[in-house]
């Protein structure tokens, strides 16, 4: 590994501590090649894995739900060590080593070589995400506009939750639209909101969020949690706060009495 790299590993996880389970194998845990990560066989038992675990048998389902958890560890580890300490892990896959949670999802990543620049990050990360994108989407029928939508949401939250950690939700949302900028089509840029007493309002993701107003990713993708509830008469209370398949009212009333 980079010595450089392996300081700043160190110096990440204590700047943002909750980034821990994302880098830091538990003990006995089987480790991959990166490379799995886009592999037709792997991911398709990453799928039916999903499937069993929330008895559902739809695999556009499945696979969305899985990717959704997925995509959130692959943001978290560079974004958020680029915000802690300049330097970013090299998110390509015949460089990392991962591992997985017992419930089935991405659990840790580790890379080899570290990045210190935004426009390369952003060169890896759409190298990255593209083969995974194109794999689940030909295996289960999940929409590759969908899929990349989920990915958009994940560098949202991710880096906004850095950034927060670090003192700043600003340095957060900012360095997520310039990745998304850089990343370029197909990713959608993110949105965000910032909540407060007057309910949710569309942010500046460069500007400082009101005194007492909490900023949130505004999704455009939806995670699909809700089709496994087998009572048609629950699925709105299943789906989440953000949940962009509600009414833009629902919505926001939700996230004001979560955040407000």
């Amino acid at each position: 590994m980079d010595p450089e790299l392996g300081e700043a590993y160190g110096r990440a996880l204590d700047a943002v501590p909750a980034l821990r389970e994302a880098i830091v194998p538990p003990a006995g845990a089987v480790e991959y090649p990166g490379s799995v990560l886009a592999a037709p066989d792997w991911l398709a038992s990453r799928i039916v894995d999903t499937a069993r675990r929330w008895n559902c048998d739809d695999a556009r389902v499945t696979a969305t739900l899985w990717w959704y958890s997925a995509s959130s560890t692959l943001m978290s580890v560079p974004v958020s060590m680029l915000l802690a300490t300049g330097t970013a892990p090299d998110p390509g896959l015949d460089g990392l080593t991962c591992t997985l949670r017992p419930d089935g999802y991405l659990g840790t990543l580790r890379s080899a070589a570290g990045i210190r620049d935004d426009a390369v990050l952003a060169e890896r990360l759409r190298g990255v995400l593209g083969p995974i994108i194109a794999a689940l989407s030909e295996l289960s029928g999940a929409g590759v506009r969908s899929l990349w939508a989920i990915a958009a949401d994940s560098l949202g939250n991710r880096a906004l939750d850095a950034g927060t950690a670090l003192g700043s939700p600003t340095l957060g949302s900012a360095l997520a639209v310039r990745l998304a900028e850089l990343i370029g089509h197909p990713m959608p840029p993110p949105r965000f909101v910032d909540v407060g007493r007057g309910g949710p309002v569309a942010a500046d993701p460069c500007a400082a969020p009101e005194a007492a107003a909490r900023r949130v990713v505004r999704r455009s993708s939806c995670c699909l949690i809700y089709e496994t509830e087998p009572d048609p008469g629950a699925v709105e209370g299943a789906k989440c706060t953000s949940c962009p398949r509600q009414r833009p009212s629902v919505r926001a009333a939700r996230l004001g009495v979560l955040l407000g």
